[in-house]
């Protein structure tokens, strides 16, 4: 479940110390939406994860589909598996689903409201979440409701459990909440601003979280503050705490503070760098991993710090965000969740242990025309060890093109147009992440016409989106448009 426990220490066992940060396969969402859920692994290592799409994904090991499950609205949530097997995830449709391991339904429970926190699961099988409006409900296994409690404002922050089943769980009112396993009210701890995070419980029963006042928190027990720390502008990610007992928080920066509430370092992230929603995730070594944002939308990359706030690696996975968290698996593979331009990707960072060339790429497009049209073509590679690849493109005009790194099987779309009347050989290559290439795959095409581009900035506009023809043709109503092809 999300943070791993239902304390949300966000520590595992499983050590990545092996793990040099290859990309060893992605996986891309069915329809064009990010992937924004963290991942939660089964112990049959079965990654489960939900996207924008509405869908629930469930992934072999090596990346492969099992199966999927839609929902009927965007998926937030990180999935919750009990010890039977079922998975619990949210959507923001206003259900809380249980599915069986095998994808099919065992009961949905509608709260009425958008809901886009995760399940935490008791040890007695209640499982407890907040939706929207600020309800907490406790369900039963079944699918029967126990209980539900409302706060005064809302919830978008997931619940955490204390050893003693104290229910904790912040809202937008400014206030944290400790609710007892009867659903009934324990305390309230003021903060100066809204509680977005989702808390975590340390050994001692020491409750951390943040708020949007700039302030990490540690609660005792009884709902006394014990201290607060300041991390810059505030943190709505989990405190994820090492095994020494230092807390990790996210935001402007990442931050370590030490139990006793004194900052122990804090490392930049670089330029126009932050961490939104991604929560710290820390190896059985020490070393934590964290999605962080680059700019507005500009892009998204995974990081990983050494214990001693000295980067380990970093590696750019996203032009768009990376808000998920990440979730390390029995083998030290780290996954983690991106929203792209294209797409949204589920990516599997570890160790390749043996590695093929990839096979010739597919082309697809046109093989006559107009010169000065721009024409779209796609281009398909596949690798036999299903590691992401790039097609490099030689349109046999002096011009060449590399894609963007896709997933295995993944068709990539681009558009070019040739200036001159002639025939010309369009060659494409694939490549996979440890550099191997395949062999050139050939197509000719004949350019027979000669056509004059009337304005030059659709020109180049067709041939860097080439899917948008259709919509220029409909918003634009330029009569030579009727003599552009496009797929």
């Amino acid at each position: 479940m999300k943070s791993y426990n239902a304390q949300r220490i966000g520590r595992t066992t499983s050590s990545t110390a092996d793990n040099p940060g290859i990309e060893k396969w992605r996986f891309k969402a069915v329809s064009a939406s990010g992937i924004d859920s963290g991942a939660a692994i089964a112990e049959n290592g079965t990654i489960y994860f939900g996207g924008k799409d509405y869908r629930v994904y469930a992934l072999y090991p090596n990346g492969a589909l099992k199966w999927i499950y839609k929902t009927g609205a965007p998926i937030f949530s990180d999935p919750a598996i009990a010890a039977d097997g079922t998975i619990y995830i949210t959507s923001c449709d206003h259900y809380v689903y249980a599915l069986y391991s095998n994808g099919n339904l065992k009961w949905k429970f509608n709260t009425g409201e958008i809901i886009s926190a995760s399940p935490v699961i008791a040890p007695n099988g209640t499982i407890y979440v907040g939706h929207s409006q600020g309800r907490v409900f406790a369900l039963n296994p079944n699918g029967t409701e126990q209980w539900h409690y409302d706060l005064p404002n809302d919830i978008y922050g997931s619940a955490a459990l204390g050893l003693d089943g104290i229910i904790y769980i912040g809202c937008w009112d400014n206030h944290f909440y400790a609710l007892n396993p009867n659903g009934t009210l324990k305390w309230q701890f003021p903060t100066g601003d809204r509680v977005k995070g989702v808390p975590s419980i340390a050994p001692d029963g020491t409750i951390y979280f943040g708020s949007w006042d700039g302030y990490l928190y540690a609660l005792y027990p009884n709902g006394t503050m014990r201290w607060r720390c300041n991390v810059g502008s505030g943190t709505e990610t989990t405190p994820a705490i090492a095994a020494d007992g230092t807390i990790y928080v996210g935001g402007d920066e990442l931050y370590a503070v030490y139990p006793n509430g004194t900052m122990r370092w804090i490392f930049n992230l670089g330029p126009e760098r932050f961490i939104f929603t991604s929560c710290p995730a820390i190896a059985a070594e020490g070393t934590i991993y964290v999605g962080v944002e680059i700019g507005d939308t500009s892009g998204g990359e995974i990081l990983a710090v050494n214990p001693n706030g000295t980067e380990r690696w970093r590696k750019i996975i996203s032009d768009r965000w990376v808000d998920s968290s990440p979730a390390i698996a029995e083998d030290g593979t780290v996954y983690i969740g991106s929203t792209g331009g294209p797409s949204g990707y589920l990516h599997a960072l570890g160790t390749i242990e043996s590695n093929a060339p990839p096979n010739n790429p597919y082309l697809d497009g046109p093989t006559s025309g107009e010169a000065g049209t721009v024409y779209g073509y796609h281009f398909t590679g596949v690798d036999p060890d299903n590691n992401p690849v790039r097609i490099f493109i030689d349109w046999g005009d002096g011009t060449t093109y590399e894609t963007r790194w896709g997933a295995s099987g993944e068709s990539i779309g681009w558009g070019h147009s040739w200036v001159e009347q002639g025939t010309y050989i369009i060659k494409a290559k694939t490549q996979d992440v440890l550099g191997l290439e395949s062999n050139w795959s050939i197509m000719e095409i004949t350019m027979p016409f000669s056509y004059e581009p009337q304005h030059p900035f659709i020109q180049w506009l067709l041939e860097r989106f080439p899917n948008a023809v259709p919509i220029l043709r409909f918003l634009l109503e330029f009569n030579h448009c009727q003599s552009l092809s496009y797929w």
